[in-house]
C-alpha cells in the first residue's frame, strides 16, 4: 500500500506544480457555481422578458448532470495528460520495475484519482444542484460517471502519442457526454440510437427516476472500459 500511496503523492505534486493542470481540477468549480447561481438568475431575466412561466427550469436537472460528470472528467483527463507525460519521459517502464510494478501504477494512476472524483462530484452536486436529489439516485449517478471517466482516461491514452494529442483528443472525447442531452429533447424511440453511450443511460435514469436503468449505465460503462483496457495495456509494455 506504501508504494501505491507514495506514487500517488508524485501524482497530486506533479498536478500542483502545472498551472494547466491545476486550473483544470478547478474548473468544476467554478462551473457549479456558474450554474448555480447564473441560471437561475438568467431563468428570471428570460422569462420577464419572454412573459413565459419557464424556459430553463425544465432543464435544471441537465445542468446539476454536467456538473455530476465534468467533476470526474476532467479529473481523469489530467490523470491522462500526467500518464502521457510520463510516457513521452519513460518514467513508466521505470515505476513497473520499482516495488509499484504496472498493476500498482494502474490503480495510482487510474482508480485513485476516479475515486477522489467521486468523493468531489457527491461534495460539488450537494452544494451547487438546481433540483432536489435523492441520495440514492446522487450515488448512482456520480458512481456511473466516475466509471465513464476512466473510460475516457483509457481513451485518451490508448490514442494519444504525446500530451498534446491527448489535449486535442480531449476536446473531441466531449461527444462522449453527448447523451445527456438525448433524454431532455428526444423522447421517441430514437433516443436509443445513443443507447451505447453511457451519459445517455445516467441522464435517462435519472430523468425517469428508475433505478433499474442503472443496470444497462454500468454494463455499457464496464464494456467501454474493458474494450480500451487491452490498448491501453498494449501501449504500457
Amino acid at each position: 500500500m506504501k508504494p501505491l500511496l507514495r506514487s500517488f503523492a508524485i501524482f497530486i505534486r506533479q498536478i500542483t506544480a502545472d498551472a494547466m493542470f491545476l486550473g483544470v481540477i478547478l474548473a468544476p468549480i467554478l462551473m457549479g457555481s456558474a450554474f448555480r447561481f447564473g441560471v437561475p438568475f438568467l431563468e428570471g431575466l428570460l422569462v420577464g422578458q419572454f412573459s413565459a412561466p419557464q424556459i430553463l427550469s425544465p432543464y435544471y436537472l441537465l445542468f446539476d448532470l454536467f456538473i455530476c460528470i465534468a467533476t470526474p472528467y476532467f479529473f481523469c483527463f489530467v490523470s491522462a495528460l500526467v500518464m502521457l507525460t510520463e510516457y513521452d519521459e519513460n518514467l513508466v517502464n521505470y515505476l513497473a520495475v520499482t516495488p509499484l510494478g504496472r498493476h500498482g501504477y494502474i490503480v495510482s494512476r487510474l482508480v485513485f484519482p476516479a475515486l477522489l472524483s467521486f468523493v468531489a462530484s457527491v461534495i460539488l452536486l450537494r452544494l451547487f444542484a438546481l433540483t432536489p436529489w435523492a441520495w440514492p439516485m446522487l450515488l448512482a449517478a456520480c458512481a456511473l460517471a466516475c466509471l465513464m471517466s476512466i473510460a475516457i482516461a483509457l481513451l485518451l491514452f490508448a490514442l494519444s502519442g504525446n500530451r498534446v494529442e491527448g489535449m486535442a483528443l480531449g476536446k473531441m472525447a466531449n461527444v462522449y457526454t453527448v447523451g445527456l442531452l438525448v433524454p431532455f429533447f428526444i423522447t421517441s424511440g430514437l433516443q436509443y440510437l445513443f443507447a451505447p453511450l453511457p451519459s445517455f443511460w445516467v441522464a435517462k435514469m435519472c430523468v425517469e427516476g428508475d433505478y433499474l436503468l442503472l443496470l444497462p449505465a454500468l454494463l455499457i460503462s464496464i464494456l467501454w472500459i474493458w474494450g480500451l483496457y487491452s490498448r491501453f495495456q498494449r501501449k504500457l509494455v
